[in-house]
């Protein structure tokens, strides 16, 4: 028997400024209104937010859900609604930060703000060393998810491409 393969792929573009929704818990809506006003607005802050993915990922500040469907917010926590047109490049690094994570992007989205509200990163940082987690600029993200034949397991995959940022 021989194998044939479908296959296809989409160089997407639009829409340019998709409408997204961000469920953030009522007890975070204050520090999301501060970071607003600092950065400019929540694309901005997402933006921000965004950079410093790879830092909290090689800190181990990031989750990886390992279950097959992804991975909501805590029930009952009061969620507000932030209605936001986003950049599709952000929409789409954040889509595949939040999906290889194994969680939703809004959930990514506040996870993203809770690692920073924290400060974690600032304490690894001092507790390891400042180069145990380099200060980084990404290029670009892949993600992709496969169902394997042989143990019909849902594997992830991600990579993120990333460089040193000049001292």
């Amino acid at each position: 028997m021989t194998k044939t393969y479908i296959e296809w792929s989409a160089r997407a573009q639009r829409p340019v400024l998709p409408a997204c929704t961000l469920l953030v818990p009522r007890r975070l809506e204050p520090y999301l209104t501060k970071r607003k006003r600092r950065h400019g607005g929540v694309v901005r802050y997402l933006q921000h937010l965004l950079s410093q993915a790879p830092a909290y990922r090689a800190a181990g500040l990031l989750p990886n859900v390992q279950r097959t469907t992804r991975y909501y917010q805590r029930p009952r926590q009061q969620l507000e609604r932030w209605h936001v047109r986003i950049p599709a490049h952000h929409w789409t690094e954040l889509r595949c930060l939040a999906g290889g994570s194994g969680v939703t992007m809004a959930h990514m989205f506040v996870l993203l703000m809770k690692v920073e509200r924290s400060k974690a990163l600032e304490r690894v940082r001092r507790d390891q060393g400042t180069n145990a987690v380099p200060t980084s600029l990404w290029e670009k993200i892949g993600f992709w998810e496969a169902r394997v034949d042989f143990d019909l397991e849902t594997r992830r995959f991600t990579r993120l491409f990333f460089h040193k940022k000049p001292p």
